[in-house]
């Protein structure tokens, strides 16, 4: 009987056998997590056993939706009034903004820009 040594694996075939060495522990080190539950955990589903009615409920407290379906209060009339000028302006329709303008295509210079029109009250430094 003669003993084979094996044969040194290649660098290929290590990491393929260190990968699934790593995914079986990394699965194993998660089912422990799983089972292990934290003092807190464990209190709170005490708590949830004993007073079920006490959970969450999906829109809040009841003292919050009372409050919110009294509507906005305002400090003053001024705030009341403000917010009323705001619910006006959205209703609005806006006016299109006029197109002849461009704004932002050039650098304009002097000949560019429209001529001032005169005054009409002569300055005390003109003369």
């Amino acid at each position: 009987m003669s003993a084979e040594s094996p044969e040194p694996a290649s660098a290929e075939e290590q990491k393929v056998v260190y990968s699934v060495i790593f995914n079986l522990l990394l699965i194993v080190f998660q089912e422990m997590e799983d089972k292990v539950i934290s003092p807190e955990k464990a209190e709170e589903a005490k708590l949830k056993a004993r007073y079920p009615h006490l959970g969450q409920k999906p829109g809040g407290s009841d003292f919050l939706r009372k409050r919110l379906q009294k509507g906005q209060k305002y400090f003053d009339s001024g705030d009341y009034n403000m917010a009323k000028a705001k619910m006006k302006n959205k209703q609005l329709p806006t006016a299109a903004p006029d197109k002849t303008e461009v704004t932002g295509d050039h650098i304009p210079t002097p000949q560019d820009l429209p001529q001032r029109k005169p005054s009409l009250v002569a300055s005390k430094l003109a003369g």
